[in-house]
């Protein structure tokens, strides 16, 4: 018997963050303004929403009030 195939689907997700909370997220991280920072506020609002995707790239945007961020969001699909 052969295995399903897997597909992945890809989005892009915009998420516009109030950047206190954004800070308050990434307290961890050395420079907040890493994508590796970014990456880590998208999946930690998946898994607030309970969505299964799997972040990917991650582009940013500010301004003094929010920060914007443009994410790549993985989906697999099994193909049977």
């Amino acid at each position: 018997m052969q295995p399903p195939d897997t597909t992945l689907q890809l989005y892009h997700r915009h998420f516009k963050i109030p950047i206190v909370r954004y800070l308050n997220t990434v307290t961890d991280f050395l420079d907040p303004w890493d994508e590796r920072a970014y990456q880590f506020a998208v999946q930690q609002y998946l898994e607030e929403t309970q969505d299964n995707g799997l972040v990917g790239m991650v582009r940013q945007e500010k301004d003094e009030n929010y920060v914007y961020l443009d994410a790549a969001v993985r989906y697999a699909l099994v193909m049977t």
